[in-house]
């Protein structure tokens, strides 16, 4: 029984073995497809595949779908090549998408599924100028922007500054960039370092550049004290910078904010002038450290204008002047009856009307009183008073630097005082000048005039 039933299971193995040596082989049809896993938005993709197994794949059409809210949506199609190849350039949308790629064949519909994945590049802003600039002129910055892939962008981003030492950010503005490239000016006026900073968009990411230094230079010549020179007994605070070019000179009647400082300072009862009398002088001027600065001086009414046009020649010649405040700013000074000048003389400041004695002869009115009289440079130019040289010995002797010590008629600022109708005191008070109205170039005898 047993020997039967396996002599009949042996002769249908034997059958089937020949049928299958008989039959031509043949593998299922499929697709070879490549595509990068990720790329950057805004770009293409190449999908590449081949159709394999298959006769005739020309016959077929492969098309790529792209799921979108749960369905497939055609993105396009085509027929392979005579030898099953094919290509899409698919563009990249952020995010992580599936593709579906479907062949569909007279003798085979076959598909496979792939993923790309989008993702926003990485910005790369490059900022361009000069290293440093003249105070008072502009600069033109360059913006260049593209992505890490070397793409240009189009957007706005935005130009920052902050000041040396400082590490806040401060915007300034903002800056138009096409096609990778963009400019703007700007008036830096102290030492900056600049940045560029771009927000994130859809196809690339924030970011921003490396800072740009701008360093901000005098348009004046510096002046340094010289080895062994005293430096003034009261320092005061640099005055602000001159915006506008030019000296800008200006006059107008006292305003009620300076005149209240001024009363029972440079200002009080029995002064001769009155406020009305009196003019306010503003103009730029070049100082020590060779910036151009805003001063003011405070003169009688009738010589407001020759004040002002001798300070803007000055101005011209770059004249430097150690600082240029209101005397008032010193404070009363029982001593002067008036403000004080001994403070005003020890910081070297220049300035015109005080209602006070005059210095080493108490009781003795100063001409400063009529404010007709301007004092220059007062610490490089002491003057010989009744209580010695004021406000130092040193520089009595002294005839450098000429810049802004006065020793001569033919000094450049004793010319332009003169042809301002201010005469020069010379030897008797290197500082002082009076208005004696035109054809200056001579004064009275000393004595008639006490500083």
């Amino acid at each position: 029984m047993h020997g039967r039933t396996w002599g009949a299971a042996l002769v249908l193995l034997t059958l089937i073995a020949s049928l299958l040596a008989s039959s031509p082989a043949h593998a299922a049809p499929g697709l070879q497809v490549d595509l990068p896993q990720r790329a950057f938005v805004g770009t293409t993709a190449t999908l590449r595949g081949e159709v394999v197994d298959l006769p005739d794949p020309a016959a077929g059409t492969v098309t790529v779908a792209r799921r979108r809210d749960g369905d497939w949506v055609v993105v396009s199609s085509r027929r392979p090549s005579d030898d099953g190849r094919f290509s899409f350039r698919l563009g990249v949308l952020r995010g992580r998408h599936d593709l579906r790629v479907r062949l569909t064949h007279p003798d085979e519909t076959v598909q496979t599924v792939v993923t790309l994945t989008g993702a926003r590049a990485e910005s790369r802003l490059r900022l361009g100028g000069p290293s440093s600039v003249v105070d008072g002129r502009r600069i033109r910055l360059t913006a260049r922007w593209r992505t890490q892939d070397g793409r240009a962008l189009t957007g706005r981003v935005r130009l920052e500054r902050r000041r040396a030492g400082q590490s806040r950010w401060h915007r300034v503005t903002t800056v138009k960039v096409r096609s990778g490239s963009g400019s703007v000016r700007t008036r830096p006026r102290r030492d900056l370092r600049y940045r560029l900073r771009a927000g994130g968009t859809r196809i690339v990411l924030a970011g921003r550049s490396g800072p740009l230094r701008v360093d901000n230079r005098p348009p004046g010549t510096v002046f340094r004290r010289p080895s062994g020179a005293p430096r003034p007994r009261v320092r005061l605070p640099r005055q602000r910078r001159a915006y506008v070019l030019g000296a800008n000179a200006s006059v107008s009647t006292i305003p009620g904010r300076v005149w209240r400082s001024m009363k029972g300072r440079s200002w009080h009862r029995g002064c001769p002038v009155s406020r009305s009398s009196l003019r306010l002088v503003r103009t730029s001027y070049y100082a020590y450290d060779g910036y151009r600065r805003r001063g003011v001086m405070v003169v009688h009414a009738g010589v407001a204008k020759q004040t002002r046009r001798a300070l803007r020649d000055l101005y011209r010649a770059k004249v430097p002047i150690r600082s240029m405040y209101r005397v008032d700013r010193f404070g009363w000074s029982r001593r002067l009856n008036g403000a004080n000048d001994m403070r005003s003389m020890a910081a070297g400041n220049s300035s015109a009307f005080n209602c006070r004695s005059v210095v080493g002869a108490p009781g003795r009115r100063s001409p400063h009183a009529l404010g007709r009289s301007i004092d220059l440079n007062t610490w490089e130019n002491p003057y010989r008073s009744g209580w010695g040289l004021v406000p130092n010995a040193y520089w009595d002797s002294r005839t450098r630097p000429r810049a802004f010590v006065y020793r001569s008629r033919s000094h450049q600022v004793v010319r332009i005082m003169a042809r301002h109708g201010f005469g020069w005191l010379g030897s008797a008070d290197w500082q002082h000048f009076q208005y004696v109205g035109s054809g200056a170039r001579t004064m009275p005898t000393p004595e008639h005039f006490h500083d």
